[in-house]
């Protein structure tokens, strides 16, 4: 019973860490207002490989109630040095496919954002404000959102590495079945 104990112990700690990232962040930027032709750039500050990066605009509030939409495909893509960006999705969500996206390099691409209700909407950087960019990197998920630089005009999604909050009854189960060994092992004392 004495070795089960410290193995449920260990088990606990191990479960508690599972997701252990170096430092450094990706970077995504929009410079000012551009109107109908605006060009986002991405910068890998990470020490690993970005493998794919999604935008979701979803949840951006823009001047007409809607939120941004990419109208069609981007009019323009800079692949990072030596590998290639491939454009996937439409509407509010979508992102690239890299081959080689490693760190300090970029790649940026020039699109027309517009809002979901209008398909002439003139969409400035502070649209996009509230978009979240995930980077599926070599070393997991880096996340962030949009946010405001200074005074503005100017957007920046600061991406760190992601780890996920264990949901409540994974936990609640976690700690009723360590009460339990707790218990059990009380009672055999």
């Amino acid at each position: 019973m004495k070795h089960f104990s410290k193995f449920a112990v260990a088990m606990a700690l191990a479960v508690g860490c599972t997701q252990v990232f170096a430092a450094g962040s990706i970077f995504v930027t929009e410079p000012g207002a551009d109107g109908f032709n605006i060009e986002t750039g991405g910068f890998n500050g990470s020490s690993y490989e970005i493998s794919k990066i999604v935008f979701d605009f979803s949840s951006t509030i823009t001047a007409d109630g809607s939120y941004l939409v990419i109208d069609g495909s981007p009019l323009s893509v800079s692949a990072p040095a030596g590998g290639s960006a491939v454009f996937f999705g439409s509407g509010a969500v979508f992102g690239f496919d890299f081959t080689s996206f490693n760190t300090f390099e970029s790649f940026s691409f020039k699109w027309d954002p517009d809002s979901a209700i209008s398909g002439s909407y003139g969409a400035t950087a502070l649209d996009f404000i509230g978009g979240t960019v995930t980077a599926y990197t070599t070393n997991g998920l880096y996340k962030g959102s949009f946010e405001l630089v200074g005074n503005g005009p100017d957007v920046t999604a600061s991406l760190s590495p992601y780890v996920p909050v264990p949901e409540p009854l994974t936990s609640a189960s976690l700690l009723a079945g360590l009460g339990m060994l707790g218990l059990a092992r009380r009672r055999r004392s």
